[in-house]
């Protein structure tokens, strides 16, 4: 009986952060893309990071051609600009995800799958999450005493994928340098519920070069993810390029900003948006004291992007452990099995659960003092009391109409009437000269100022006045 390896397949360098979840759990073995294809033999599984390019490309053909199951764990978000805008000569496959090449794919979140889904990829997909932040806490940073405001400003792995988007992001950074160096100090005067004023401080982390560009120190000295997790523990917002790390910053519960100049669609949404130059000092405003109504879509942006409620390690050794048995199963009940036959079920997971974040009234709306009462029979007894006084006041509201439409009928009836109306239409005329001239003399008495007598015994305020 062959017992079946688990290979994940590139460099050790490439994979081992993506890996170390789950290494022991499933005894996985990293392995180059060519050393899987010798070794790995029908009912093993092999783990993809990525399906870019060629080499991770044609191991994954030829894996499934000899029976072997293949899963492609998908480690970040999907984006724009790396699926639709790459150069013509780019040396990834531009029809990457469409579809995967792979037997099943591990999705980060519902939205991911469902776009994938769209891509022609419909029963590949399992939301499972990611793996490596299950060891990193979920809770939001300890406030600070001091008075200085940490805004961590950081770019994807790939600024961008050809050169205009290079740009466009380098112009973006330019923007917000020139906002921080002239802003050393943020003034919250205008705020409607602070008047505060912070330090600004500004932490880079930028790729591709850009912090030359840009002639600022960069605190980027590891992608896999550790140092990214200290970093967020001592900032207290974060302006990012599209990038899976605001995921993560989310996750934290910190105010994140997308930086954005490109103006294309986003498969993932944070609760702030920069497009321009010109909304850099309300969003930062925003940032430092965010609203519960933004915060609060910013979490349920989140639940969609990513699958957070369920342990993400749990699910994905469940899922290759499945796959493995149904791999077994078929290849056993046919000894003879064709080429590329090897199939699995459309869902092998359960869904996972939800953890999208409950709509509190008294956090959204905390002006009014109703929704933060926690005595039910207290609220009823309010409510039905409000009610009996707005029956109230339509009755006597009502009331009053008839009675106003009673007047108007007896004025109507007065005006009519040969000696009295005359009478009236003069008085009223004359109310009108009265309200105008009345008017008048106000405009005059506001436009030349009320010079008080000076009395004549009195030289106490000339200046040519002495003692005796």
């Amino acid at each position: 009986m062959h017992e079946p390896s688990v290979y994940f397949v590139g460099k050790p360098s490439e994979v081992s952060h993506h890996a170390a979840p789950f290494k022991e759990r499933l005894n996985i073995e990293i392995a180059a893309p060519s050393e899987v294809m010798g070794r790995a033999k029908p009912g093993d599984l092999a783990i993809f990071y990525s399906e870019h390019f060629d080499r991770f490309r044609e191991c994954c053909m030829e894996l499934k051609r000899n029976n072997i199951a293949t899963l492609y764990l998908i480690d970040g978000i999907l984006e724009w600009r790396n699926a639709w805008d790459n150069l013509p000569d780019e040396v990834a496959c531009p029809y990457t995800m469409r579809p995967i090449l792979a037997h099943k794919a591990a999705c980060i979140g519902n939205s991911q799958a469902h776009i994938l889904n769209q891509w022609g990829n419909t029963g590949k997909t399992e939301v499972v999450g990611i793996p490596r932040l299950d060891a990193i806490p979920a809770q939001p940073n300890a406030p600070r005493t001091d008075r200085e405001f940490r805004i961590l400003v950081m770019t994807a792995k790939t600024p961008g994928f050809t050169p205009t988007q290079f740009d466009a992001v380098k112009q973006s950074l330019q923007d917000f340098k020139q906002w921080a160096t002239n802003n050393p100090r943020l003034d919250l005067a205008d705020h409607p519920t602070t008047t505060e004023t912070l330090d600004v401080k500004i932490i880079w982390r930028l790729t591709g070069g850009l912090e030359n560009e840009l002639s600022v120190t960069n605190e980027l000295n590891d992608l896999t993810g550790k140092e990214l997790n200290q970093t967020l523990t001592q900032v207290d917002a974060v302006i990012t390029t599209a990038s899976t790390a605001m995921l993560e910053s989310m996750r934290r519960g910190i105010p994140t900003a997308l930086l954005d100049y490109h103006n294309c669609p986003r498969y993932v949404n944070t609760g702030w948006t920069i497009s321009a130059s010109h909304q850099i000092p309300s969003i930062v405003a925003q940032l430092a004291h965010p609203t519960p109504e933004h915060l609060f879509y910013q979490q349920t942006q989140l639940c969609d992007a990513l699958q957070n409620a369920t342990n993400a390690t749990d699910r994905f050794v469940d899922l290759v452990e499945q796959m493995l048995v149904i791999a077994e199963q078929q290849i056993n009940d046919s000894q003879r099995l064709e080429e590329n036959s090897l199939s699995f079920p459309n869902a092998i997971l359960k869904p996972a659960e939800t953890s999208s974040p409950l709509f509190s009234h008294w956090q959204i709306f905390p002006d009014a003092t109703e929704f933060k009462q926690k005595q039910l029979i207290e609220i009823q007894t309010q409510l039905a009391h409000s009610r009996r006084e707005i029956s109230h006041l339509q009755s006597e509201q009502s009331q009053l109409r008839v009675e106003l439409e009673e007047a108007h009928q007896i004025f109507e009836q007065i005006e009519k009437h040969p000696i009295a109306g005359p009478i009236v239409r003069v008085r009223q005329k004359m109310l009108g000269l009265m309200e105008k001239m009345g008017k008048r003399k106000n405009k005059l008495d506001d436009s030349y100022p009320i010079i008080e007598p000076r009395s004549l015994n009195s030289n106490a305020d000339s200046p040519t006045n002495t003692a005796n």
